[in-house]
C-alpha cells in the first residue's frame, strides 16, 4: 500500500476540476433564478441585458427545446418554461465573454411573475385540495405512480415482513407511538457544481461535469434530447465532494444548449449561495414510529410511516421506484416477527431533493433507534440489553426476509460498549449516554476498466471520478498486489464515456468492491497472456454473495438544564469489517461519516420556511467545524466475511447514520425528554425540559 495516488496534485494546487476546464472561446454562463415559490412567468425583458459589453446571448424557457431531464424520472425542464415551481428555479440564462459580464446581465434581466398558490409542506401537498406542483405527473417518462394517486405524489413504496403489524400491536403490552422529523440539509461538498459543454457542428456534445457517473449523465441527456448515447461523450473530472450530491443532471442540459446556441463551449460554476438554495439536498421527512415488545424485552412489531419532501422536481433521484432505499433500515438490524415500513414522497414547491450519504437511512434510523430507546425503558430494560436480545445473529434473515453470511450486531454493540470510559463531569451538567445500530449491505455495480501493461509498468483506464475517498487509489493498489510491481509503476487515468463499455458510477458504497473486483480480474487476464498487452473486463452486479455489515455508536455528551446546551464529548463508532484495502482512508471515511452525522444531528438546517431557503449562504448555515468535533474513537471488529477478491465490506456510507440517534438516546438518557426534531439545539432541549415541568 503506498500514499495517496491523488494527494501531491491536490496539496499543490495542480488537480483540474470542472471549474479549471477551459476550451478555446469559453463562454461563461449566469442564471437568472426565481424569488417565488410558484408563479406564472409573464414576461421576460433582456434587452438592456443583450445591449451590454461581451454579452453572447440571453436564453429563456420559450429558447431551449421543450425536452425533460432526470435520472429516472424526467420531470425536469431545461428552464422554467410558464411557471417556476420553487424559488430558485432558473427561467433564464445570460453567456457572455466573463463570468462577470454573464452576471451583470442576468442582474439586469427583468421578469414579471404572477406569483401563484404553492404548498411547502409534504404532507399539505398530498391533500386533495392542495395546489397541483405538476399537472400530471405520472405522464413523465418514467413516473412510478397514476392517475389514482395523489395528485403531488411523487413515490409511494411499503415493504412488509412477517404477520400482521396492526394485530400484532395491538397484543403487545408495552409500546411506543412518536413522530419524529428532519430537515433538509445540504451535502456540504467544497466543490460547488459546475459543468462545461461543448456542441459540435453536427449537434454532438461533449460535456465535463463535476458528476459522478459519466455514463449514467450520458444516458440522461441522450434521452432527454432523443438522440443515439454514442453522440454524447462525457469526460471525467476529480470531484472535489459528492456525499450524493453530484449524481443529477442539473444544470448540464442547459450549459448544451447555451453551448449549441452560441457556437462556444460554456461554462457555469454555481456561487455557493446557489448551490444552498437551489440544487438538491437531502429530504425533510416526518416520520411516525409505532413498535411493541413484550414484557421480556423482545420485539414483536414495528409499524413506519414516513413522508419525505421531494421538493418541485422527482428527477434527481436514481432508483427505480424514485424513493429512498434508506427506509429498508428501519428496524433491519433486529428481530421483528412483523413490520411494515411504508415512505410516501411528495412534490412541494421547494427546492428538487437528491441524494445524500445513505439516502433515508439517517432519517429513518434517528426515528426508530430513538424510538426503541424509549421502548426499552418502557420495559423496562436497559436500552443496550434491549438491543443486545432482539439484534439479529448470523443466519437470521432480517425482518423483510433478506439472508445474510453472517450478522455480527452483538459483537459489534459489545466492542462499542466495551470501549466506553468514563469522561470528566463538568459543573452544573448532567451526563447522559445514548447508543445506536445501524446495518448496510455491500453490493457490486456495474464496473468497468481497461489495464494495460509492459511488464515494468501498467496503466488502468477507468470510467470513475475519484470523489475524495481514494477511488483511484484502491485501483491503483489492487493492480500493484496483483501483478507484482511496485505502486509508483501503476497509473491510473481518466476515460471518457466513448472508451469503455459501460459503468454505474460512484454511489452505493459499491466503488471499492467493484473497481476492485475489476482491477483484479484485469490483472489476472493479463498475467494469463504472459503480463503484458491490453485487456479490458466489466465485473456485473449481482456477482456476490449478500453481505451487510453493522455498525454502533455510542455517545457521550452532557446537557445544561438551565440553557439546554448539549455538549457532545465523544462518539464511539464500532464497525464490523473484512480487509481493509487501505487503512488510512478507511480510518478517514469513519470519521468524516461521524462529522457529517454530528453535522445532521445538532447544527444543520437549510431553514425552509414558505418555500424559501432561509440559510442561503455559508455564515448561516452551519456546518461543523473543528472545533465542534468532539472524540471520536474507532473500534474495528476484523475478521468478517466481505465479497469480491479482496473480501471488503463497504465503509462510506456506515458511520454517518446512527449518529443522531445516540445523541438524541444520549441527551434522553441525561435531562430524561425526548427530542423528536433534529437538529437537537439548545432551544429544543430547553422548550422540552420546560414543556416537561408545566402542568
Amino acid at each position: 500500500m503506498g500514499s495517496r495516488i491523488d494527494a501531491h496534485e491536490k496539496a499543490t494546487g495542480r488537480t483540474a476540476y470542472a471549474a479549471d476546464i477551459a476550451l478555446p472561446g469559453l463562454l461563461h454562463a449566469a442564471l437568472v433564478r426565481s424569488p417565488f415559490p410558484h408563479a406564472r412567468i409573464l414576461s421576460v425583458d433582456a434587452e438592456e441585458a443583450r445591449a451590454l459589453p461581451g454579452v453572447c446571448c440571453i436564453m429563456t424557457g420559450e429558447d431551449v427545446p421543450d425536452a425533460l431531464f432526470g435520472r429516472r424520472v424526467r420531470d425536469v425542464p431545461i428552464l422554467a418554461r410558464g411557471r417556476a415551481r420553487f424559488a430558485g428555479e432558473p427561467v433564464a440564462v445570460a453567456v457572455a465573454e466573463t463570468p462577470g459580464q454573464a452576471e451583470r446581465a442576468a442582474g439586469c434581466v427583468a421578469v414579471e411573475y404572477e406569483p401563484l398558490p404553492f404548498v411547502a409542506d409534504p404532507e399539505e401537498a398530498l391533500r386533495p385540495e392542495a395546489p397541483a406542483v405538476h399537472e400530471a405527473p405520472w405522464a413523465f417518462p418514467g413516473a412510478v405512480v397514476t392517475a389514482s394517486d395523489p395528485r403531488n405524489l411523487q413515490s409511494r413504496l411499503v415493504l412488509r415482513g412477517g404477520g400482521d403489524v396492526d394485530a400484532a400491536l395491538a397484543a403487545c403490552p408495552v409500546t411506543v407511538d412518536l413522530t419524529f422529523s428532519t430537515p433538509a440539509v445540504h451535502q456540504g461538498y467544497l466543490e460547488p457544481q459546475a459543468c462545461l459543454a461543448a456542441v459540435a457542428p453536427d449537434g454532438s456534445i461533449e460535456v465535463w461535469a463535476a458528476n459522478k457517473s459519466p455514463y449514467r449523465l450520458r444516458a440522461q441527456l441522450a434521452a432527454g434530447y432523443g438522440m443515439p448515447e454514442e453522440r454524447v461523450i462525457v469526460h471525467p473530472l476529480p470531484v472535489g465532494g459528492d456525499f450524493g450530491g453530484k449524481g443529477a443532471p442539473l444544470h448540464v442540459p442547459l450549459c448544451v444548449e447555451a453551448a449549441r446556441r452560441a457556437g462556444r463551449p460554456v461554462r457555469l460554476v454555481l456561487r455557493y449561495p446557489e448551490d444552498l438554495a437551489a440544487a438538491n439536498p437531502k429530504h425533510a421527512s416526518r416520520i411516525r414510529v409505532r413498535a411493541g415488545a413484550d414484557r421480556d424485552g423482545r420485539l414483536r412489531a414495528l409499524d413506519v410511516h414516513a413522508v419525505f419532501d421531494g421538493g418541485a422536481y422527482a428527477g434527481f433521484k436514481p432508483v427505480p421506484s424514485v424513493n429512498l432505499h434508506g427506509v429498508e433500515s428501519a428496524g433491519s438490524s433486529y428481530r421483528i416477527p412483523s413490520i411494515r415500513l411504508e415512505s410516501l414522497i411528495a412534490y412541494t414547491h421547494t427546492v428538487p431533493r437528491g441524494h445524500m450519504r445513505s439516502p433515508g437511512a439517517q432519517q429513518v434510523v434517528f426515528a426508530v433507534e430513538s424510538a426503541l430507546d424509549d421502548l426499552a425503558r418502557g420495559v423496562p430494560v436497559d436500552p443496550i440489553e434491549f438491543r443486545r436480545r432482539n439484534l439479529l445473529r448470523s443466519g437470521e434473515p432480517n425482518p423483510l426476509g433478506e439472508p445474510w453470511r453472517e450478522f455480527r450486531g452483538v459483537e459489534t454493540l459489545e466492542a462499542a460498549v466495551t470501549a466506553q470510559r468514563p469522561l470528566p463531569r463538568r459543573s452544573g451538567m448532567r451526563r447522559g449516554v445514548g447508543v445506536a445500530v445501524y446495518d448496510r449491505p455491500t453490493r457490486i455495480g456495474r464496473s468497468s476498466l481497461c489495464l494495460e501493461a509492459d511488464g515494468e509498468t501498467a496503466t488502468a483506464l477507468v470510467p470513475i471520478p475519484d470523489t475524495g475517498t481514494g477511488a483511484h487509489t484502491v485501483v491503483r493498489d489492487a493492480v500493484s498486489r496483483r501483478l507484482g510491481i511496485a505502486p509508483e509503476r501503476v497509473r491510473v487515468r481518466y476515460a471518457t464515456t466513448a472508451q469503455l463499455p459501460h459503468d454505474d458510477g460512484v454511489g452505493g458504497s459499491r466503488v471499492t468492491a467493484g473497481m476492485s473486483a475489476a482491477a483484479s480480474l484485469a490483472a489476472e487476464r493479463l498475467l494469463a497472456q504472459g503480463g503484458t498487452g491490453r485487456v479490458t473486463v466489466t465485473v456485473e452486479p449481482g456477482d456476490a454473495h449478500p453481505v451487510t455489515s453493522c455498525c454502533v455508536q455510542v455517545a457521550q455528551v452532557e446537557v445544561d438544564v438551565e440553557t439546554g446546551r448539549v455538549a457532545v464529548d465523544e462518539i464511539i463508532t464500532a464497525v464490523d469489517v473484512a480487509a481493509i484495502l487501505h487503512p488510512a482512508s478507511h480510518l478517514t471515511q469513519i470519521e468524516g461519516g461521524v462529522a457529517m452525522g454530528l453535522g445532521f444531528a445538532c447544527l444543520e438546517d437549510l431553514g425552509i420556511e414558505e418555500g424559501q431557503v432561509t440559510a442561503g449562504h455559508m455564515g448561516v448555515y452551519t456546518l461543523p467545524s473543528f472545533r465542534d468535533i468532539p472524540r471520536l474513537p474507532v473500534v474495528l471488529v476484523e475478521g468478517g466475511f466481505g465479497i469480491g477478491p479482496d473480501n471488503v465490506k463497504a465503509i462510506g456510507e456506515l458511520s454517518n447514520v446512527p449518529v443522531a440517534a445516540a445523541i438524541a438516546n444520549a441527551v434522553a438518557d441525561a435531562v430524561g425528554v425526548r427530542i423528536t426534531r433534529l437538529p437537537i439545539t439548545a432551544e429544543a432541549v430547553h422548550e422540552a425540559l420546560r414543556a416537561r415541568e408545566r402542568p
